[in-house]
């Protein structure tokens, strides 16, 4: 049995004229007869009772009328879904992004870009950098949204945006309500550090800074949550290093303070990786475009 035989019996069905089926289907005849034939034998069951030229359905032809139409109409459906994969207009997109931008930034490109494609469906996973690059090549994931240009000679990376990391401490701490503060200050004065998990961007930041300025960290806390470190040093348990995104309602609101360090630069930038290894299916390409082609509304 196959699918064109379907079609010819289900034409035939509607017809009860072997005439008229091959006139609709552009088939000859003694074609139309044979493909019938043939399905009956694949079937093991006669679909059609002839009787002189006239043609009318057995009792198995009635229930597989039934069942030929809902099988032709779901191969239509699934034609229509697949030609709808096939120009960009559905498709499914699996993202893994750290907290800082996977949380508090993504989410307003992720809105602009369904509206666009509205079919789209979009999963976001919070992972920390090397989660999602572990899961972009294994295929988990199609794209990652990571601090660090990737060493894999299987991953593309694109650069996506600048973002401003600031240590923070509760606005009773000593620290709070002064304008900025200098690698001589933290030397003079170590305090206690909330820091987020080992392969975390702000983890490796703080390791980095200790290394190069000879400063010594004391980690009092380390924590998987954003919002767990923020809640700790809102209580005045220590201080931390986050995006200013990420705390930005905080300070705003004047439960927080920011404090750059003066002398360093303290942007870092995050970079959209894929699996070059991996074919683009169209939403994925129109999604991996639409992102660098807003990038940068970020400072928006």
């Amino acid at each position: 049995m196959n699918i064109h035989q379907v079609r010819i019996f289900y034409i035939a069905a509607q017809t009860l004229s072997i005439t008229k089926t091959a006139k609709k289907l552009h088939l000859s005849q003694p074609s139309v007869s044979i493909q019938i034939k043939d399905l009956e034998d694949s079937l093991n069951v006669r679909l059609f009772d002839r009787i002189s030229r006239k043609i009318s359905l057995t009792d198995a032809g009635q229930v597989f009328y039934e069942y030929s139409g809902r099988i032709i109409s779901l191969i239509e459906e699934t034609k229509a879904v697949m030609s709808e994969f096939g120009t960009g207009d559905k498709g499914k997109i699996i993202i893994g992004a750290p907290n800082t931008i996977g949380i508090y930034i993504l989410p307003r490109f992720l809105g602009k870009f369904k509206e666009l494609f509205p079919k789209a469906e979009i999963s976001l996973h919070s992972l920390n950098r090397q989660e999602a690059t572990d899961q972009v090549l294994s295929g988990e994931i199609d794209f990652a949204f990571v601090q660090m240009i990737p060493k894999h000679p299987d991953l593309k990376s694109e650069f996506f945006m600048k973002d401003e990391l600031v240590i923070i401490c509760s606005n009773k701490h000593k620290w709070a309500k002064l304008p900025y503060l200098t690698i001589e200050k933290i030397k003079e004065e170590p305090v206690e550090v909330i820091a987020r998990e080992e392969g975390s961007g702000t983890r490796d930041i703080i390791d980095y800074m200790s290394r190069k300025y000879n400063i010594e960290v004391k980690i009092a806390m380390e924590l998987t949550s954003t919002e767990a470190v923020k809640a700790s040093v809102e209580a005045n348990l220590g201080v931390a290093i986050l995006s200013r995104n990420v705390v930005s309602r905080e300070v705003r609101e004047g439960s927080l303070s920011a404090l750059t360090v003066k002398g360093i630069d303290s942007h870092r930038e995050f970079f959209i990786v894929y699996n070059k290894k991996r074919k683009f299916m169209s939403m994925m390409k129109k999604f991996y475009e639409f992102m660098l082609e807003t990038r940068n509304t970020i400072e928006e």
